[in-house]
């Protein structure tokens, strides 16, 4: 990575989502139970309000630590500390932030993938499917939104709402349509995926993951600098996948460093699910 091209201040530098490795740099079992009771208390809320009325800057990592640690809120002399306390009050809102377990607004039932838990007992059958399960959520929320971002600073034309939105829709169902499922940038309300064929990008066979393979290419083909065999469709021929995954491995290599000159960091990818 080349640190020299990153572009700061064209897009937000905070994270719409905890990074994945909170949740696993966490000193003692029992501190990584408060942060994971927190996010499941918070996130139904938070993600909706991400989908549809969005922050005007997102919180930064030692923020989403703060929340996750259940750090208290209230106004204290004036301090560094207490100054990133009240800003994480500001980013995330009052609601959120008295969902946190522990305090007065924490809910008594908590609910993730149609199951039913509280502060005492994690709602998955067992401890490391269900980790493997949140960490691969976040991943993809986070995939979701970085590549929804990016795609906004690099080719803003493409979502300018004008008289006419047929550009903007079509731009925005291009974008859709690189993840599987039918709900676009907010998989978190589909179940979680039980077959290969429902990974999308990382479905382990080409005629599954080729659909969702050409229209991340074509997503980023419109992109500046983008390589010249992403303005070709990605076709496979025959039973001979390498030319795919050569285009694919170009597309994921130019996305990466483009993401990392706009964030400042290496981006979030697909990951394969763990089925039990």
């Amino acid at each position: 990575m080349n640190l020299q091209r990153i572009k700061s201040g064209v897009v937000d530098p905070g994270y719409h989502f905890p990074k994945p490795t909170l949740f696993v740099n966490v000193s003692t079992p029992e501190r990584k139970k408060t942060y994971l009771l927190n996010w499941l208390s918070a996130c139904p809320l938070w993600i909706n309000q991400v989908d549809i009325c969005p922050p005007s800057k997102f919180p930064s990592l030692q923020m989403w630590r703060d929340f996750l640690n259940t750090i208290d809120t209230d106004p204290l002399p004036s301090t560094k500390t207490v100054s990133t306390k009240l800003a994480v009050r500001d980013i995330l809102g009052e609601a959120i932030i008295n969902s946190a377990q522990g305090l007065a607004g924490a809910p008594q039932e908590i609910m993730w993938q149609g199951m039913q838990g509280n502060s005492n007992c994690i709602p998955f059958r067992s401890p490391l499917q269900f980790m493997q399960s949140l960490l691969w959520e976040l991943c993809e929320l986070t995939f979701h939104y970085e590549l929804y971002v990016l795609d906004r600073a690099l080719v803003p034309n493409c979502w300018t709402v004008s008289d006419s939105d047929e550009e903007w829709l079509t731009h925005q169902s291009l974008l859709y349509d690189i993840f599987p499922g039918t709900c676009g940038l907010v998989m978190w309300s589909e179940s979680l995926p039980c077959h290969l064929r429902e990974l999308g990008l990382c479905a382990t066979d080409v005629p599954t993951s080729l659909p969702y393979i050409s229209k991340f290419c074509q997503l980023l083909s419109m992109s500046p600098g983008a390589p010249a065999c992403l303005q070709s469709p990605v076709e496979l021929k025959g039973r001979d996948d390498t030319e795919v995954y050569k285009v694919f491995s170009l597309a994921c290599h130019f996305y990466v460093q483009t993401a990392f000159d706009f964030l400042g960091w290496q981006p979030s990818l697909p990951h394969i699910f763990q089925f039990v």
